[in-house]
């Protein structure tokens, strides 16, 4: 017989209880539309599928209206499918209350009625019920959900940005970490924690082509997240509308009725940038899609000007970002277009705080003043607050309250939070994340060999008509036979057969000249070579990577077009050679990054070939002396070039040296100069804010004991022993798990028809791709454990056991309560509860003997009861278990009472932190608007009142009966 839904009737969501009571609004079409008020949200389900279960009061139920005191139900009637209640007031008055006033938290209760109903299980699904609880629990109040699951080293820099941007409500930050500090993981554990934490559920990412589909492999091997590419093709596909008719028979009116929104086909979505900033109508429609969070790498590819001649690409993501709450920007060069083009990206991030570029350049220029007011707090408190002129400057930009209060009480935790009020208030704060090398440590060295040689024949007198980007790559004077009169050809031959173990990446700034010279090696020398650049397709471009990347078989050389000096990783190899040198820095630094990364375990060797005497000799010398490019990152490479760029060209073409040689030595002065102001003001304020190393310590020492390597095999093999699976040991800390031919579902949620074998050691899945990495947020796991929790699975059970201390006929009941608060999840309330569920014992005297009776010990001794025996046995207990579940139940409603009190204060805390760290904002930033701390105050009230109505719900009940 099929359900039948009819608007206004009350259902509740079996998946999803914590939604609280739903109404139904629709009916038709074999659809139904419900709303949840209590979590302000609305599902749609096909009618013979929806996971809903009827609310029907009986007589003696407690129903609640809003604003009414507590009801009784004494009579129910239906009209026209839904019913009205007759309920009796604390005055003895009868009120009628229609079912669709009822408020919207309800209470549930479905373990007690069907243990009363006898509809139980065996023993050990309950414990695997009561173990997949108290999981759940401790997962969704731990500080580092999120950031346990994906396939990443646990690197304090990265862990700490990506715990601090997510904890935002709508997090939007540039990420600027120097060239091989892992910008796409730190934006990958941001993006995994917002979409764990429902806080983000549409999720666009816009690339440069040539990194799609790296994108795509890094956010499904990492973080497990099924991300699909969107291209003209995929849209036609979906979006059958014509912008221009196709044919003399082209009826418009039938082709707009075909017009879809393909990108509302996909939750999360990589772009390829060139391709949707250039086609109007895909923006639009990206636009229209609704997203929660948007990302675009290599950020500083978009040009901004004040005069409005804005780059399409720039004009797209601020289109975007207007309209998209959270906004990451990710680039390692953020002022490689200069100050202007930095400026650029955080106004696209936050264009009140940034309306104005030259109050921008005056507010960098007192970085250094707020630096060392930090170093004072950081290395001498007591003595600079002992100082009237430190103290006077610390007031000017804190005010007087907070340092009287921060001189009353000196504590490291007050110290701690000047230091963080300072760095959030001025600057760019909180906006942007900048880890340096120098800052994290570990790199390996950079290791410069020069290999000089001789000039061929009419190149020199080629120079004399040439421009200088033409003398910087000779191939382009050569002619075509440039392969047989180029010397540097003939060394590159020489050193791949010197080194046949060695895997070398080539960098060549042209795409004509890396295509032919891959070509001569591979086929006059027989050289196991690939080619990497613009005019392949991005399936080729990662074939070459792959076959580059191959320990085994793979090629020895690989030779990219310069769009290999960005965004992808070759940590594996540890020789560069760099074909030819560009005459922007940045696009140096990108090239040496390739190699030069986290992962990288041996010296990086840069081998540079070049003509002895000539332009390429004078700008090597030029990135050796002045901007030192070939020792450490490079952070002013950029700024040399602004304050000598012209000066470089002329020299580079001067035949006297001694024009260089001055120059470098005058740029070398510059360098330090320009490196110690940074040190002192900018980047000693960035590196504070980017990574503070006690609270990245406690960070990863939490995520750390919260892997529970060994609790989580146990609860792998106590899911497939409960489901049917076929469960067996791969080697030391892995597993094989596959579908069994008992399996009590159809199909296993992430589960393969030929299995999976996965590790539960980090360190090993990081160094075998093969293998799955088995954590508590793996799909495979946290889609069991709802599949327990969202169904009656375990939830009520009767055994025996054999106690020797206790009287044969006594009772045990044992009941685990799960929190439930029932609030929008943007609220983020889980993180305020105790990381446990609530268990309680009690028996026929309703003694408390939870801490006396441990529930492995009970797991241990449960014997399970024949279903021939259990309607005899209910029959003569069920008097004794209806007297001991209310008692129960009032001490859960107790221990309520207790939870509330303390998440309620840890709640207040945090929003009064924050509430006055906004005030302070406001107070500098005229843009910001009073009411957006209206809405904070709100929002804090609708959290408050959500915890006021905390319950413990009963998710499990077991009854143990003591036998002879």
């Amino acid at each position: 017989m099929s359900t039948i839904f009819i608007a206004g009737q009350r259902w509740i969501s079996n998946p999803e209880p914590e939604l609280g009571l739903g109404i139904i609004l629709e009916a038709a079409n074999r659809r139904v539309v419900i709303a949840f008020p209590a979590a302000e949200e609305e599902r749609t389900y096909a009618a013979a599928a929806a996971p809903l279960s009827r609310v029907l009061f009986q007589v003696g139920d407690n129903i609640d209206v809003p604003n009414q005191g507590p009801l009784i139900v004494t009579e129910q009637q239906e009209h026209n499918g839904c019913i009205v209640y007759f309920a009796k007031d604390e005055n003895g008055e009868i009120h009628p209350v229609p079912e669709q006033i009822l408020s919207a938290s309800i209470k549930l209760s479905n373990a007690k009625e069907r243990l009363l109903a006898g509809q139980v299980e065996h023993h050990r699904r309950f414990a695997l019920r009561a173990a997949t609880l108290e999981q759940q629990n401790t997962s969704q109040a731990a500080s580092t959900r999120g950031l346990l699951g994906p396939r990443v080293q646990l690197l304090p820099h990265q862990m700490y940005i990506a715990a601090e941007v997510a904890s935002r409500p709508s997090p939007r930050v540039l990420l600027a970490d120097e060239v091989g500090l892992g910008k796409t993981i730190e934006a990958g554990l941001i993006i995994h924690q917002l979409l764990l934490l429902e806080r983000a559920k549409r999720v666009l990412i816009v690339v440069p082509d040539s990194l799609v589909h790296q994108w795509l492999v890094e956010m499904l091997r990492r973080f497990n997240l099924k991300f699909s590419i969107f291209n003209e093709a995929r849209c036609r596909q979906i979006d059958e509308y014509e912008d221009e008719p196709s044919s003399i028979f082209f009826d418009e009116e039938e082709s707009k009725e075909k017009e879809e929104n393909p990108f509302e086909d996909a939750q999360l979505v990589i772009c390829p940038l060139s391709w949707i900033s250039s086609h109007e109508r895909r923006q639009q429609q990206l636009c229209d899609a609704g997203w929660d969070m948007l990302v675009v790498d290599e950020a500083h590819h978009l040009h901004w000007h004040e005069d409005g001649s804005s780059s399409p690409e720039y004009k797209l993501v601020e289109r975007l970002s207007a309209e998209i709450a959270s906004v990451l920007l990710l680039t390692a060069t953020p002022e490689n277009a200069g100050i202007d083009g930095h400026f650029a990206r955080l106004r696209l991030l936050d264009p009140a705080r940034y309306p104005d570029l030259d109050a921008f350049l005056e507010e960098q220029s007192h970085y250094e003043e707020i630096s060392e007011l930090i170093q004072g707090l950081s290395d001498t408190a007591d003595a600079a607050l002992s100082d009237a002129e430190f103290c006077k400057r610390l007031e000017t930009l804190l005010g007087s309250d907070q340092l009287k209060s921060l001189q009353k009480n000196p504590s490291a935790e007050q110290l701690d939070k000047t230091i963080r009020d300072l760095l959030d208030r001025f600057g760019t704060g909180r906006m942007l994340y900048r880890n340096t090398r120098a800052s994290v440590g570990g790199f390996p060295k950079r290791v410069l060999h020069e290999h000089a040689l001789n000039a061929p024949a009419g190149y020199e007198q080629a120079c004399t008509t040439a421009s200088i980007e033409e003398s910087l790559h000779p191939e382009q004077l050569l002619g075509p036979a440039w392969l047989k009169a180029d010397p540097r050809v003939e060394w590159v031959e020489k050193f791949l057969l010197q080194n046949p173990d060695a895997k070398v990446l080539l960098i060549a700034a042209d795409s004509n000249a890396a295509q032919d010279l891959e070509l001569h090696l591979r086929l006059r020398r027989g050289i196991a070579s690939a080619v990497f650049h613009e005019d392949l397709s991005l399936i080729e471009r990662d074939r070459a990577a792959a076959y580059f990347a191959d320990p085994e078989d793979g090629a020895q050389l690989l030779i990219c077009s310069e769009i290999g000096s960005e965004g992808r990783n070759f940590q594996f190899a540890q020789h560069l050679v760099l074909f030819d040198l560009p005459l922007n820095p940045d696009l140096l630094e990108q090239r040496i990054g390739r190699l030069d990364r986290i992962g990288q375990l041996g010296d990086v060797n840069l081998h540079v070939p070049y003509y002895a005497g000539s332009a390429q000799e004078k700008l090597l010398h030029w990135y050796r002396d002045a901007v030192n490019i070939f020792e450490q990152p490079c952070t002013v490479g950029n700024a040399l070039i602004i304050a000598f760029g012209e000066e470089l060209k002329a020299a580079l073409a001067s035949s006297d040296t001694t024009v260089i040689d001055s120059l470098i030595a005058r740029a070398a002065a510059k360098a330090e100069e320009l490196q110690e102001h940074l040190r002192k003001g900018r980047n000693r304020l960035l590196e504070l804010n980017s990574c503070q190393p006690q609270r990245a310590a406690k960070l990863i020492a939490s995520l750390e004991a919260e892997q529970r390597s060994d609790t989580l095999a146990d609860y792998i093999e106590m899911l497939a022993e409960q489901f049917g699976l076929d469960h067996e040991d791969h080697s030391d800390n892995a597993i094989i798990l596959r579908p069994g031919d008992h399996m009590i579902t159809e199909a296993f949620p992430h589960l393969p028809e030929d299995g999976i074998t996965g590790t539960f050691d980090r360190e090993r899945a990081l160094s075998r791709e093969d293998i799955a990495y088995f954590s508590w947020e793996y799909p495979l796991v946290s889609s069991a454990m709802d599949m327990v929790m969202s169904s009656d699975f375990g939830s009520a059970s009767i055994c025996t056991i054999a106690v020797k201390a206790l009287k044969p006929g006594t009772l045990l009941l044992e009941a685990f309560f799960s929190p439930a608060v029932q609030a929008p999840a943007w609220l983020q309330l889980q993180r305020y509860l105790p990381a446990q569920s609530f268990r309680l014992v009690t028996d026929q005297q309703n003694r408390n003997l939870s801490n006396a009776v441990a529930h492995s010990k009970l797991n241990q001794l449960a014997q399970g009861v024949k279903k021939t025996l259990m309607p005899v046995l209910l029959r003569e207990v069920r008097g004794s278990i209806t007297a001991m579940i209310p008692h129960i139940e009032n001490l859960a409603e107790d221990a309520a009472k207790d939870w509330i009190k303390s998440a309620t204060k840890a709640y207040e805390t945090d929003r009064s932190d924050e509430r006055e760290r906004l005030q302070a904002l406001m107070s500098r930033n005229s843009h910001v608007a009073p009411e957006e701390l209206d809405v904070f105050d709100q929002e804090t009230v609708l959290g408050l009142n959500a915890l006021q109505s905390l319950q413990l719900n009963m998710s499990a009940l077991r009854l143990a009966i003591v036998s002879q």
